[in-house]
Parts: structure tokens; sequence; C-alpha cells
């Protein structure tokens, strides 16, 4: 899944992850569920987890947004004028098929970086 948006600065992402087998006559194997984030340029992994389907938990994922949203101090890299896109992912490890699952995904911020944000996307021009 990816998702095009501009990030609020000090943003992090948050999602809940699970993993369940699809058949019961086959051990399920691994899923590798991933956060990164792309410019159409380049990919860059933000973490990743290795999830055994079967556990029957719900694992906490996060990654830190940070980078990729506000003013930096530099001469070429502006990256509140880039249209990031959110990526995530979830990889079979092998060919026995499990259900992966993203709980509740969510970008949070403080309440200023909010303010800044919404400010910013009234600004954007409209598709």
């Amino acid at each position: 899944m990816t998702w095009p948006l501009p990030l609020p600065r000090r943003g992090t992402f948050h999602a809940t992850v699970a993993a369940e087998a699809m058949r019961t006559d086959l051990p399920a194997a691994p899923v590798r569920l991933r956060v990164g984030i792309s410019d159409h340029r380049i990919y860059e992994g933000l973490v990743e987890v290795m999830l055994t389907p079967g556990d029957r938990r719900w694992t906490e994922l996060r990654a830190d947004l940070s980078a990729y949203a506000g003013w930096q101090w530099s001469l070429f890299y502006r990256p509140d004028r880039i249209a990031w896109r959110l990526v995530l992912a979830a990889d079979a490890t092998a060919p026995a098929p499990a259900l992966a699952v993203w709980g509740s995904p969510e970008v949070l911020t403080d309440t200023e970086s909010a303010r800044e944000y919404a400010l910013r996307r009234r600004q954007l021009p409209r598709p």
C-alpha cells in the first residue's frame, strides 16, 4: 500500500500488526512487514518486523517520520516541498500462505505540528 501525503513535523507512523495462517494443513511461514518512505526516486526502509502466524497477538510498529517534514538547514534538501509516499509492505518468506493485518495505521504528531500541517494542506493545489 502506498499513500502520497505531506507529513507533519515531528510525525510518527504507528500501527498494530498481526499475522494469521490461512490454512491449517500447512505450517505457516513468517511474514515480514515493512514501513518505508519514497519520493519516486529512492525508497528508504524505516522499520520492519517479522511475524509468525499463529502467535495470536498484536505487535506495535512505530516509525519516526520527522526527517521527511518541515524545513531543514540545507541548500538542496527541502522535505516540506516533496510529495512523500508512505509505503506499507508485507512479504511472504515462504510459499505457505498467511494473512497479514495492519490495525489502525495512523500518523501521530504534537498539536503545534498538526496546526502547521493543516495550514500547509490548505495551501497545496488540489488535483
